[in-house]
């Protein structure tokens, strides 16, 4: 895939789009059914919030937080860590990026601009990049990140079922994420949006 093709797909995935919402009775789901049959399902202590979770034209961004605090009951379970998690979903089935492609990209400075928050390649510092067969993880540091999160986030990218898949974790600039638990969370999220839509 080309580096500008790539930058599209991906500027898509990363930055998400906010229309029409999904169908959903309970304040906060486990899991969810996009339009083009995936199922996200939401790690251990983690739910959909129905109130921003979207899909628009190319993506469908769902965004995950602590059951707890969406159902407003401190009684639900909670993640291990604090903070958001998003996964990006491409509605169309495709040829997705291999890990060295994404690798190559998000070095690039078109990659790194595409991360920052401001839109500028010299805001990002990539710290860590990982292939692990199918899946590629990167770790990145955006100083324009926004006011009250952590500017170091999580970053998981891979093919499921033919569709190209972001899952992303952002902390808290008060509550910063270690990087075993960020990288455990990360994982996590992956297994279960693999084994939720296991055919």
């Amino acid at each position: 895939m080309r580096i500008s093709k790539l930058s599209i797909t991906l500027c898509a995935l990363l930055l998400g789009g906010c229309a029409e919402g999904f169908n959903v009775t309970r304040n906060a789901p486990s899991s969810i059914q996009l339009p083009n049959g995936t199922v996200v399902a939401a790690a251990r202590g983690w739910c959909v919030d129905t109130s921003t979770s979207r899909a628009r034209g190319d993506t469908a961004v769902v965004v995950l937080g602590s059951c707890a605090a969406l159902a407003g009951n401190a009684l639900a379970p909670r993640p291990d860590v604090p903070g958001v998690v998003t996964v990006s979903v491409e509605s169309e089935a495709g040829v997705s990026p291999s890990p060295k492609e994404l690798e190559t990209f998000f070095v690039s400075d078109a990659g790194r601009a595409a991360l920052a928050h401001d839109g500028r390649a010299e805001s990002v510092d990539i710290l860590e990049t990982r292939r692990e067969d199918d899946l590629f993880i990167l770790q990145a540091e955006d100083q324009s990140a926004l006011p009250g999160a952590s500017p170091v986030t999580w970053r998981a990218l891979f093919d499921l079922e033919g569709r190209f898949v972001s899952v992303s974790l952002y902390g808290l600039s008060d509550r910063p994420i270690g990087r075993s638990e960020g990288l455990q969370t990360l994982e996590a999220q992956v297994d279960r949006l693999i084994a939720a839509n296991d055919p």
